[in-house]
């Protein structure tokens, strides 16, 4: 298997923007998990502390959103680049 060069050489806080990002475009934990190698352990390990720092939530239809918290990050994360 290939690895990809792009997500390997991400820090933490490009990986944790780009999940996020990932999210909020609505993808699922497999849609991520393709960029990752497959590796889903890490997505879901990646999707767990999202939630836990309130950055994800599950809405009533069992769909992953971003959280107030969430969008902040990601406006910082934005404007610091």
């Amino acid at each position: 298997m290939r690895k990809n060069s792009y997500i390997s050489g991400l820090t933490e806080s490009q990986t944790l923007a780009y999940v996020l990002r990932c999210i909020s475009e609505g993808k699922s934990e497999e849609q991520i998990a393709e960029r990752f190698d497959g590796d889903t352990v890490l997505v879901k390990t990646w999707i767990d502390a999202l939630k836990q720092i309130h950055y994800v939530v599950t809405n009533q239809f069992n769909e992953l959103v971003i959280a107030s918290d969430g969008k902040n990050y990601l406006q910082k994360f934005d404007s610091d680049r």
